[in-house]
């Protein structure tokens, strides 16, 4: 990949931390991926980013700083990964380890993405300074389904990048939801007909916008989440967040009066392989309010669905 020296007026968005010898291949195109949706100089990663005779550790440090996310790229090889001091997780000076703490003492975001059929890490296997990413929700990322991981990664980021590296089609969604309000607020004489399950009467723009809500799990967990509902080249769109993580929204559509759509997460416990949940939900507005209907599939198994409110922002 050809050398882009950083402009001294970029900012990235994102650090991307990896191992080369694990995971450079995908660490690469998930750059190049994101850079084409989020703007170039977006994204940080060494191979580009450090010039040469810069000090290492130094520019790396202040990236981290500057940042509004960090990617963790965890291959088969990232936790086995030795040299001739031995473990190289287990070596202070470490990297890969050295990003990862500070990644995770900054209080940002931080995501595993996992790539390569690698599992997530057990934080028992993990030095004891970096076991609070065993606690975060992991992403995969592979070549068999790179666009719908894709997508879902970049979902998850829209949350926490400020407006201006978010991706242009949510930008122009944002536009056409605009427009579709000052239709409903002027009275339009005609709603135009949105096809694929999209809003077609006034009422359904009453729940496009921003939402939160303080959400209490039914395992005493509560988050405070955040919706947002665009309509984007004529369809519903947007994100809903799980857990905290933003997730693109799939099968959205309006009907009687009722938005449905659903998300996907990924759940991960010691060892086992990643297994990945469906968040089903149903929304309606109530007021001033949107009432919302979850319920969570876990392979064939669902539970219980409940209930919440959320509220404009």
């Amino acid at each position: 990949m050809q050398h882009r020296p950083r402009r001294a007026t970029d900012m990235p968005s994102v650090f991307i931390s990896y191992r080369r010898d694990d995971s450079a291949g995908f660490a690469g195109r998930l750059t190049d991926a994101l850079e084409q949706r989020l703007g170039a100089g977006s994204v940080f990663r060494d191979v580009d980013d450090i010039a040469a005779g810069a000090d290492f550790g130094a520019v790396i440090e202040d990236s981290l700083r500057r940042v509004q996310a960090v990617l963790v790229v965890i291959g088969p090889h990232w936790i086995g990964a030795i040299d001739a001091g031995g473990p190289r997780l287990e070596q202070a000076g470490d990297y890969v380890r050295r990003e990862v703490e500070l990644a995770l003492a900054s209080g940002k975001p931080v995501i595993p993405v996992l790539v390569g059929g690698a599992p997530m890490p057990a934080a028992a296997a993990l030095p004891s300074s970096m076991r609070a990413l065993a606690n975060r929700n992991a992403l995969t990322l592979g070549d068999a389904n790179w666009a719908a991981d894709l997508a879902r990664l970049e979902a998850a980021l829209a949350s926490w990048l400020p407006a201006a590296a978010r991706p242009a089609r949510s930008r122009r969604g944002l536009i056409v939801m605009a427009a579709v309000l000052v239709l409903a607020l002027a009275g339009g004489a005609r709603w135009w007909s949105l096809r694929d399950g999209a809003p077609n009467t006034p009422e359904a723009a009453e729940v496009l916008g921003e939402w939160s809500a303080e959400v209490a799990y039914p395992w005493n967990l509560r988050v405070r989440e955040h919706y947002i509902f665009t309509v984007d080249n004529g369809r519903i769109s947007g994100s809903a967040s799980f857990l905290g993580v933003a997730r693109a929204l799939e099968a959205a559509a309006w009907n009687k009066g009722r938005l449905r759509f659903q998300t996907r997460s990924q759940t991960v416990s010691g060892d086992e392989p990643a297994r990945e949940l469906v968040q089903r939900y149903e929304l309606w507005r109530d007021g001033e309010i949107v009432r919302v209907r979850l319920q969570i599939q876990r392979g064939r198994a669902l539970d219980a669905p409940f209930e919440f409110i959320a509220q404009r922002q």
